[in-house]
């Protein structure tokens, strides 16, 4: 049981088992956070949330992680400065039916082999720049922010298409991948098991990250 619970949750947080993971991106050092200022957005945290998908020859896992609270600046259609809190108690799985492997993998990827929320509940993104990009008949933005996990901040740089929905703001950020190592996640790293023939274990996690956003009341 034990063994197979290793397996499932180093498959979890693989992003790709090839050698082109999607829109890669490497963390550097972090920077200063963005002060613009504009229309005053709160984060709606219950149609917020970032979603991950992990793969493996063969199969694949996908959830979600939630968004404990946030904000955003706006001048039209423009992000000019904003922040959130992830909350690293609502890391769910969406595809397990059995409900006590689940569980039992949640846990362990709550636990110090992976996300230490016990001591670390929360991770955060401030936004330190960002810039409209046109291509392709569309326009979206490019979006700059210091990603805090565990005890690791490091500024990542990712994609958004950003639309007013009647009086809500949406984020949708293009499908991306960190290294999870470079935050501190070291458990199951390929660099661990590099000798395995059968490579499911890699660094890669794919994120998508929605936000919804409404006027402050």
């Amino acid at each position: 049981m034990k063994s197979y619970l290793l397996v499932l949750s180093i498959v979890l947080f693989a992003a790709s088992c090839s050698n082109s993971p999607k829109n890669k991106i490497e963390g550097t050092d972090s920077q200063a956070i963005a002060d613009g200022s504009g229309e005053q957005l709160v984060v709606d945290t219950q149609a917020s949330s970032i979603h991950w998908v992990g793969t493996k020859p063969g199969g694949s896992h996908h959830g979600t992680i939630g968004i404990k609270e946030g904000s955003l600046a706006i001048n039209g259609t423009d992000v000019a400065s904003g922040s959130f809190i992830i909350d690293m108690n609502a890391i769910v799985d969406e595809d397990l039916t059995d409900q006590k492997m689940n569980e039992m993998l949640v846990t362990h990827l709550k636990s110090a082999d992976f996300f230490d929320v016990e001591k670390y509940p929360t991770s955060s993104f401030a936004i330190t720049k960002v810039e409209a990009v046109t291509g392709n008949d569309s326009i979206t933005h490019r979006i700059s922010g210091n990603l805090k996990m565990k005890d690791v901040e490091k500024n990542i740089t990712f994609d958004a298409k950003i639309t007013k929905e009647g009086d809500a703001y949406k984020a949708v950020t293009i499908p991306f991948t960190i290294d999870r190592t470079q935050w501190n996640v070291q458990y199951g790293s390929k660099s661990i098991f590099a000798d395995l023939k059968d490579k499911f274990i890699d660094d890669n996690i794919e994120l998508q990250i929605t936000i919804i956003a409404k006027a402050a009341k």
